[in-house]
């Protein structure tokens, strides 16, 4: 047995929801009294498991998460219930299983029928470009000694935009420069702050950076002298690979802000992990 784990983004922002999708197959338990077939996943600490689509959160100190199990093909008859919830592990609550056991066993009629298991987890804070999510699948005919499969890999990374703002003709960086960025460049245009994108704001400490937050009320940033062993003074992380548009809101002393949205396009990068 096997299964594979997709996710219905290639790249995402702080705060969107991503959708989970892992396909399995019913086996053949033909001659065994029993037979464990058990899906463990592990989601790395820039996602947060979620109830369903619209990002509902856990209540604390949930024990499961809402799953929905169903065969892919139209017309096949489940010959039992599945489960429609999943558990957490009681020391990381991003860390499931969902046991199918009992199932399996119950839908020998359609072994070989694939089946999916969907379930759904939201970007947070700590997202970063190398965001990778595992799924495994455990299974074997006596309790103990069972096998786990490689794991299979979602990839749904988040990137920073790094931003430089020095004096022309010089290395000379230049604190004091303010900044919104858009996703739509009429948005940008018009400078609308309820269109810009939503930043945490800015703690002590580590002046010059920010993290995308849907929750803020924070749309501007601001450049600053320097910020250790960085090329940049400016650096605002968790976008989706896209087109933003970012406009300059207010100048350092001395000097004129720039007259036009600068249009970013982050790529997704083919070797992220």
């Amino acid at each position: 047995p096997s299964i594979e784990k997709k996710a219905d983004k290639e790249t995402v922002s702080i705060g969107q929801v991503v959708k989970y999708t892992v396909t399995g197959s019913i086996p053949d338990t033909t001659g065994y009294d029993q037979y464990q077939y058990i899906i463990h996943d592990e989601l790395s600490k820039g996602l947060d498991f979620v109830n369903d689509a619209n990002g509902t959160a856990l209540e604390a100190g949930a024990t499961t998460v809402n799953v929905k199990v169903a065969f892919k093909d139209a017309g096949v008859t489940d010959a039992s219930t599945a489960p429609t919830t999943a558990t957490l592990d009681a020391a990381n609550n991003r860390k499931m299983s969902l046991d199918l056991s009992e199932w399996v066993r119950a839908n020998q009629a359609n072994k070989g029928k694939e089946f999916t298991v969907t379930y759904y987890a939201k970007v947070n804070k700590a997202a970063v470009v190398t965001e990778k999510n595992k799924a495994q699948l455990e299974y074997g005919n006596k309790p103990g000694e069972t096998t786990t499969t490689t794991p299979s890999e979602a990839k749904t990374p988040t990137y920073p935009l790094n931003i430089l703002k020095k004096k022309k003709g010089s290395e000379d960086k230049l604190a004091g420069a303010k900044f919104k960025l858009y996703s739509s460049e009429a948005d940008a245009n018009a400078n609308d702050a309820a269109k810009a994108i939503k930043v945490s704001p800015v703690v002590a400490g580590v002046a010059g950076n920010y993290v995308v937050d849907p929750e803020s009320s924070t749309t501007e940033f601001e450049s600053v002298a320097s910020i250790d062993e960085k090329g940049y003074n400016l650096h605002v992380n968790g976008l989706a690979a896209g087109d933003y548009w970012l406009v300059e809101t207010e100048a350092p002393a001395g000097y004129n802000k720039l007259t036009a949205p600068i249009k970013v396009t982050i790529e997704k990068s083919t070797d992220a992990v």
